[in-house]
């Protein structure tokens, strides 16, 4: 029985799971509505005459700082027509704290012929996205002979941090559909350079894993480093970025962008997608200390800048310590500005000592936030937007959360 129930969810993955489509309700959308679907929608009883069972979701924050929500659908081979069958999903997602109209998404399942053994389950999953904000979820599903299943539930998503300085990084009774493509870019933002006082933030941003014996990030890390950066784009006092993004190990500057007000997403995914994990060029490898001179480089490229940024943050993994940076290697002022890192670590005891980015600047005044949830992130967050936004006095051996204090080299 088991065997049967896994051939039937791999195949609605495979071939049945359609794309979730998002509407809104007003005339003329390519929303159809069953003559019933509205007062079911906005009725508050749970219906079950096609024998599905739904399961919501708990809201989970992200290091975007927006939340996925979502839930599973249960459907019992017996409610599928044995000619085949289309399982058509409606559900609307409401702001309880908002005026704004209900978001509605659609999925259509096909089921084929003969596909539905008797006694399993089809499993269906759906996924959305959420800002901070409390909302009403009303679903249905309804098979070709018009049986119906339907079910309303609230999701609450509690607002990151504690004072209202993440307002823009995320943003509140956001609803929208659930987005795959992590390197996707991201909407323009109003930011404070247009008046002329915007500050220059330039990042550091190391796509390099901590441990030696793997070539690149996982698909977690990769998708937690690039949402901290989303998060920190959306910040509207920042009018202008630059970004240097680098593998420690390989030795190479992977992507570059100078003063500019928009991040390019999707130019530093096809970068990333680039890249040969594990290759070093022959020339990097007869270089004497060659790691420890490239990063030197990259800092002193970053920090001995005629026209410096306001602030300087290094992002993601730190940099394992084998590649110690000499300070007579580094050419830059000795007040560089407001530096910054946050040490991406999602097994916190595996790496406790510092990193070379670390120890190199640390006497010179770097705050370092360690960084494993993202409920971490947003402490950290709050704190280093506090220093460089409002000039507030920061603390070089601050951690966030779970991340571990790192007290220098």
């Amino acid at each position: 029985m088991e065997i049967r129930r896994l051939f039937l969810i791999a195949w609605v993955f495979a071939g049945g799971l359609a794309a979730q489509q998002l509407f809104d309700s007003s005339p003329g959308s390519d929303l159809h509505f069953h003559p019933s679907d509205h007062a079911i929608l906005s009725g508050d009883t749970n219906r079950s005459d096609l024998g599905c069972r739904v399961e919501p979701l708990k809201p989970r924050l992200g290091f975007d700082l927006k939340y996925t929500a979502g839930f599973v659908v249960r459907v019992p081979a017996e409610a599928v027509a044995p000619s085949g069958d289309a399982l058509r999903a409606i559900f609307r997602v409401r702001a309880l704290e908002s005026e704004r109209d209900p978001v509605y998404f659609q999925q259509v399942f096909w089921v084929p012929a003969d596909s539905a053994d008797p006694g399993s389950r089809a499993v269906f999953p759906a996924r959305y996205v959420l800002g901070p904000g409390n909302y009403k979820v009303d679903w249905l599903m309804r098979n070709r002979r018009g049986t119906v299943c339907s079910a309303h539930w609230v999701a609450r998503a509690p607002a990151p941090g504690h004072t209202g300085r993440l307002a823009a990084a995320a943003p509140s009774n956001l609803i929208a559909p659930y987005r795959q493509d992590i390197f996707a870019n991201e909407p323009p933002v109003s930011r404070a350079n247009a008046a002329g006082n915007g500050l220059h933030v330039s990042v550091l941003l190391n796509l390099a894993p901590l441990d030696r014996t793997k070539f690149k990030l996982s698909s977690y890390e990769m998708e937690s480093v690039v949402g901290m950066l989303r998060s920190l784009y959306r910040e509207p006092s920042i009018g202008l970025f630059s970004l240097r993004a680098f593998n420690a190990i390989d030795r190479k500057l992977v992507h570059s962008a100078q003063r500019q007000s928009r991040l390019d997403f999707e130019a530093l995914g096809l970068a990333i997608d680039s890249m040969q994990p594990g290759v070093i060029e022959a020339a990097e490898l007869e270089k004497e200390k060659g790691e420890s001179a490239f990063l030197a480089s990259l800092l002193n490229e970053t920090l001995g800048d005629q026209d410096p940024p306001d602030a300087v943050i290094a992002l993601g993994p730190k940099v394992d310590r084998e590649a110690q940076i000499p300070q007579d290697l580094l050419q830059f002022g000795a007040d560089p500005g407001r530096l910054f890192q946050i040490a991406f670590q999602p097994t916190p005891h595996s790496h406790p000592w510092p990193g070379a980015i670390e120890s190199a600047l640390r006497p010179h005044g770097l705050t370092v936030y360690g960084v494993t949830l993202p409920q971490d992130y947003t402490r950290a967050l709050e704190a280093m937007l506090g220093s460089i936004v409002d000039g507030e006095p920061g603390d070089n051996s601050d951690v966030a959360g779970s991340g571990i204090s790192e007290t220098g080299p």
